[in-house]
């Protein structure tokens, strides 16, 4: 009968390969070098083919003469045309005063670039609210901050019923709707605050929105 004396040359083989660990096979080794070098190059020729700016953007919605603050702020990465690229302002550029003495010297509507020109300090503004008696149903239901109107004034009471409507502000931002206020005191009339310029100001204009009947058209 002859004994049996283990595996013999085989079985010695089979252990070897059994304690070959899998982290020194050199393939697995020179395919993670390989993989690593391409996420590597790939991040690096990305950042190289990266030629956006960071500029500032309106967050939400600014009317004329609403103070600048962080909030209303954001950082937007875009790719500018050499012609276009200094009329808005970088994030890494100083604002022309400290943020809290700016305010804006038109309205800017929400996501869209800041212009230099859009930031002004308070004290140099020529921006004024001018308050206008609005009746029910003289202007849009729906009117909100942020929209445009051209401001009709017609004959008031006591005046002649001929008398014709005139236009007497041309596409002024409402600042306030006055809604909200009406409704909680149960008013028939709101009253609406609209930007002017100084320069739109003139005597006749507050004269004719004091005494006559104000409508609102809006025109965007």
């Amino acid at each position: 009968m002859t004994n049996w004396r283990g595996p013999g040359d085989s079985g010695r083989a089979a252990a070897q390969r059994l304690r070959i660990r899998p982290w020194r096979d050199p393939r697995l080794l020179i395919g993670l070098l390989l993989v690593l070098g391409a996420t590597v190059g790939g991040a690096r020729l990305a950042a190289a083919s990266d030629d956006t700016v960071a500029y500032w953007s309106v967050r939400s919605t600014v009317a004329p003469g609403d103070p600048v603050t962080e909030d209303s702020l954001q950082m937007t990465r875009v790719r500018l045309s050499s012609a276009t690229a200094d009329r808005y302002l970088r994030t890494d550029e100083e604002f022309a005063a400290p943020l809290d003495e700016l305010v804006w010297a038109h309205g800017v509507a929400e996501g869209s670039l800041v212009a230099k020109q859009a930031l002004v300090p308070r004290d140099t503004t020529t921006r004024n609210q001018l308050p206008l008696n609005v009746a029910e149903g003289a202007a849009p239901a729906d009117l909100g901050r942020g929209d445009l109107v051209d401001v009709w004034v017609g004959p008031g009471p006591g005046d002649e019923p001929a008398a014709k409507a005139r236009l007497v502000l041309e596409s002024v931002r409402v600042v306030e709707s006055g809604d909200e206020a009406a409704a909680l005191n149960g008013s028939l009339a709101q009253t609406v605050l609209v930007d002017v310029d100084q320069s739109q100001l003139k005597g006749s204009v507050v004269s004719t929105v004091a005494a006559g009947h104000v409508t609102l058209v809006r025109v965007s």
